[in-house]
């Protein structure tokens, strides 16, 4: 990321290769013997609340911004940190669904 002023107003500037690199870096299986572990890296761009609802934007290690739902259906006890728990889970099992579509696409091409 690299941040410039220009008058009285701050420009961002995100560098998507370096977050690609991170997110890749994050994610990972491992197979040692007859455990296997995956870890998977994703990066929050915004989380609105609505009660009972959560919204979640998050991009992925390819690049690709996403949104997933998640609803509290305890509106009562709503817990923002519950909910957004769910959503986080929607997301990566969401993920994990693509990279097994997107690595047989590429199986395909060669």
């Amino acid at each position: 990321m690299s941040k410039y002023r220009v008058g009285d107003e701050l420009i961002i500037i995100e560098n998507i290769d370096d977050e690609k690199n991170r997110l890749k870096d994050m994610s990972e299986l491992k197979v040692n013997g007859d455990y296997a572990q995956i870890s998977w890296g994703i990066k929050i761009m915004n989380v609105e609340y609505e009660k009972p609802n959560v919204t979640l934007t998050y991009r992925n290690a390819f690049g690709e911004l996403n949104k997933v739902y998640a609803v509290c259906k305890d509106i009562e006890n709503f817990d923002e940190e519950k909910v957004l728990e769910k959503a986080l889970l929607k997301a990566f099992q969401n993920e994990i669904m693509d990279i097994t579509v997107y690595r047989n696409h590429n199986k395909k091409k060669r």
